[in-house]
């Protein structure tokens, strides 16, 4: 293998971005002294921010329009990094085939390209229901598709992932899913352990909320099949009937990022994903703030925190279990405060966007 030696600071491209993890990851790296470019698309109604922008839009055709074209009208601005780090192999949407030659570039023209396993690409559409008790995926193609198989699902784009896969230096997932799904398709032995989620908990404070009447529960509204949507909105109908003067349930979504993390602070309970088994972006700004997070909380999420377990209400794709989870929550509503402070700590131990930073550092260092 090739071995690079990088100076005490780096220079590195963080490309792609869909929900905040490359933004945490850059105000990290920055922190530790590096010099840090993120290219990405905006995701159209979220609204991140970027320094090298490869696609807005007016709407979802400019968007998906300026998606195709600007990350190959702006390759010249991706060369001479010591660190080109990808947060998917889809830099444009769907043509991975065309993908690949973007990352080959890439590859040819800086010293390492590293890919986080850290969203839905075509290993986890695979393999996610052979190494998990319950994947997303079926109902991502049920409801979200309209009964149309996802179409990573095909040869050809299970054959270009693996093209795009060879090229890389290293994979680096966020957690359990993505590390499982990399594994069961070949390539543990490019694949290292989870690293955490980074967030940056000065940004974000606890929001002492808990002395009102009704406890207000909130889902945020994104891929309804993924998600679970429409199990968390039948227990939400179960729990407003049964205790209308306790509880207000709210599920909202398509907004931009800032406004949903103001959204975040009116709310008490921040119910996440069924589907899940470890602790999305979504969660982990909920317990930075200071919320009862109900979502992924499996024992196998523990591989990230040295067997420790989230202080997180753990969700199961059941309409049942998840109502009487909301129950539960609402009979210890008098603990609440402590379990909201435990959040806090448990994202500050092991998610600080620093700490995590350093961890990415010494995984490209290694190389």
């Amino acid at each position: 293998m090739t071995l690079f030696y990088f100076n005490l600071t780096m220079k590195i491209l963080l490309l792609g971005e869909f929900s905040g993890l490359q933004n945490e990851l850059k105000n990290g790296l920055v922190k530790l002294g590096h010099n840090v470019t993120l290219a990405a698309s905006n995701d159209f109604f979220k609204k991140y921010p970027v320094d090298i922008n490869l696609g807005s839009g007016s709407n979802i055709y400019t968007y998906k329009l300026r998606q195709l074209l600007y990350p190959l009208l702006k390759l010249g601005n991706m060369t001479g990094f010591d660190v080109v780090h990808l947060v998917s192999p889809y830099i444009m949407p769907r043509v991975l085939d065309l993908n690949f030659y973007i990352i080959k570039f890439l590859k040819e023209n800086n010293k390492v390209v590293t890919l986080s396993g850290a969203g839905t690409d075509p290993f986890f559409v695979a393999y996610s229901e052979k190494t998990m008790r319950y994947s997303p995926i079926p109902w991502d193609e049920k409801i979200d598709r309209n009964g149309k198989l996802h179409y990573m699902r095909s040869e050809a784009q299970q054959n270009s992932m693996r093209k795009c896969v060879e090229l890389v230096d290293l994979i680096i997932p966020i957690m359990y899913e993505y590390y499982s799904t990399f594994c069961a398709a070949g390539y543990q032995s490019k694949t290292v352990m989870p690293v955490p989620i980074p967030i940056d908990t000065k940004r974000h404070h606890i929001s002492d909320n808990f002395s009102r009447k009704k406890l207000g529960f909130f889902h945020g509204l994104n891929r309804p099949g993924f998600k679970g949507t429409f199990l968390i909105e039948s227990a939400f109908g179960r729990l407003q009937k049964k205790y209308p003067n306790d509880v207000e349930c709210v599920i909202a979504g398509k907004m931009p990022f800032n406004e949903y993390l103001e959204v975040l602070t009116k709310t008490n309970i921040s119910v996440d994903q069924v589907f899940s088994y470890s602790l999305a972006m979504n969660a982990l700004y909920s317990m930075a703030q200071g919320k009862i997070v109900c979502g992924g909380a499996e024992p196998e999420s523990s591989l990230l925190y040295q067997g420790e377990m989230p202080p997180v209400f753990n969700l199961q794709p059941d309409e049942n279990s998840i109502f009487e989870v909301f129950e539960h929550i609402l009979a210890n509503r008098t603990s609440l405060e402590s379990t909201a402070y435990l959040s806090r700590k448990f994202v500050e131990r092991y998610h600080d966007s620093l700490n995590v930073a350093e961890k990415y550092v010494e995984c490209w260092r290694s190389i």
